[in-house]
Order: structure tokens, then C-alpha cells, then sequence
């Protein structure tokens, strides 16, 4: 069994369940639950794009489509209201026009919700074709998206860059949390603010269903933490805070945590 990259170890790790064929491994000593085989990227990417027949179609509806009409903009753009105002109760006395920079920022509403308030946004996203009508709607920071994932992004960005970075339903997906976490850290202006929200792997749901837990899915949740181990790596990260909160939805089992 793959070992607990936390705990650096193998002799806790036990089997947890197996979902489409794979295998899922939790430690036994900090409760991370995270996929026995990480599959080649090239594998993971079509969990993300869909497969062939959606992929074309947003490739060739995403040009013609506007902003506001993307699916369920009323409900994502009140949630990404909700982030951003939480993010600026925590930060009441901030310069202006400070940094933004969302990792997997999907079709851009919490960028879009960041700009409405004054905000110099940047956003990642896996998915090209997610983040068009973004682009074309706010040209003047269309030049602030990349289309990669997070790891093959961060050595381009500068040190202490981003007064907030985002992290929303996405840590779990990072195929090396401990790079990318840390390369997170980097990019942090001094007193800068991590917001997360994660599957947490202690929900209820998630001791409950074991395999049924709708979390589990092995191409694209590759590790499910829980706030003590979380809080565990932030120490190991050298990050000064860590604080919980309640999530932005509940979906599955969440937990929002904030990184300073």
C-alpha cells in the first residue's frame, strides 16, 4: 500500500474501500483517505474533460456563449458571493485593489464576484473551454487565466504574488498536496490568506457509507483529509494559522479551512 504522505509511513495504512475498480487507503494515525494508485495524468484528465463527444461540444458552444447564461450562473454567482464576503470579513483593512488568485476557477464566478468588489483577480483551470465566456466578458483580465493544472503553473509565478488564494473543492484533487500546498505557501504575500473547502474525510457520510460515500471517486479525489490532519500539514508547511469554518455548502461532507 502507498504510504500516508503525511505521516511518512506505511505500517498504519489500512484498506478503506474499493470504488470503479480502485483501491482507497486510509492511515490509521491521521485519518487520510486517499486513492492506493495514482494514475497517469493523462487518465486523470478525462474524469475532468468529460470525454470526447462534451469536450467537442463545449469546444464548439463556448465562443457563442455568454457569461450569464452558463448552467446555474444565478445559484454559483450567489455562493461565490458568499466566499468572497466571508473573505473580506477576515481581511477589514486591506489596500486596494488587492490579489486574487483562484485555482480551479471552473467558468470564473468567484473571480467575477472578486471584481465586482475591486479585486485584481488571476485564476487557474484545467478545462479550456470552462473559463471562455469569463475571458470574453472581462477581457482586461483574460491574460490572468492559465489552462493547466496548478503544478505545472507555479513555478511561473512570482514570490509572495497574491494578498488571498482559493482553493475551492480542489485540494483533493492535487496529485502531490504536499508540493502544491507548498508551492501555495510561495505565492502567499506575508499575511496572506489560504481559503480551502474539501471533502471531509471524518463527516459523518463519510464513516457511514464506507464505499457509498459520494466523495469517492478515484479519478478525481485522489486524497480526502479531514481537519486534524490537515492541520498537521499546515504545521509541516510552515503555515502560521490554520482556522475551520463552517462549509460553503455541505454536498457530501465538507470543511473550510483558512491558511495564513
Amino acid at each position: 500500500m502507498r504510504d500516508c504522505f503525511i505521516c511518512g509511513g506505511a505500517s498504519a495504512t489500512e484498506f478503506h474501500a474499493r470504488v470503479e475498480a480502485q483501491d482507497y487507503v486510509r492511515c490509521s494515525r491521521c485519518g487520510l483517505i486517499y486513492v492506493d494508485q495514482v494514475l497517469p495524468t493523462a487518465e486523470l484528465y478525462h474524469a475532468y474533460d468529460g470525454g470526447i463527444l462534451k469536450a467537442w461540444r463545449r469546444k464548439v458552444v463556448a465562443p457563442f456563449r455568454g457569461f450569464a447564461q452558463v448552467r446555474g450562473f444565478a445559484e454559483s454567482m450567489a455562493r461565490a458571493d458568499r466566499i468572497v464576503d466571508f473573505v473580506a470579513g477576515l481581511r477589514p483593512n486591506h489596500q486596494s485593489q488587492p490579489s486574487w488568485l483562484d485555482i480551479g476557477c471552473n467558468k470564473g464566478f468567484l473571480l467575477a464576484a472578486a471584481i465586482a468588489r475591486g479585486w485584481d483577480v488571476h485564476g487557474i483551470e484545467l478545462v479550456p473551454e470552462l473559463v471562455v465566456p469569463f475571458k470574453r466578458k472581462y477581457k482586461r483580465f483574460a491574460g490572468n487565466i492559465h489552462t493547466q493544472r496548478f503544478t505545472d503553473v507555479q513555478s511561473r509565478l512570482p514570490d509572495h504574488a497574491f494578498d488571498v488564494i482559493s482553493a475551492i473543492d480542489v485540494i483533493e484533487h492535487f496529485e502531490d498536496p504536499r508540493s502544491d500546498l507548498s508551492g501555495i505557501r510561495r505565492i502567499l504575500k506575508p499575511g496572506g490568506l489560504l481559503v480551502v473547502q474539501t471533502p471531509d474525510g471524518a463527516a459523518a457520510q463519510a464513516a457511514e457509507s464506507a464505499a457509498g460515500w459520494g466523495a469517492l471517486k478515484p479519478l478525481e479525489h485522489l486524497h480526502l483529509f479531514n481537519a486534524a490532519n490537515l492541520e498537521i500539514l499546515a504545521g509541516q508547511l510552515r503555515f502560521e494559522e490554520i482556522r475551520f469554518f463552517e462549509p460553503f455548502e455541505v454536498a457530501d461532507g465538507n470543511l473550510v479551512a483558512l491558511l495564513r
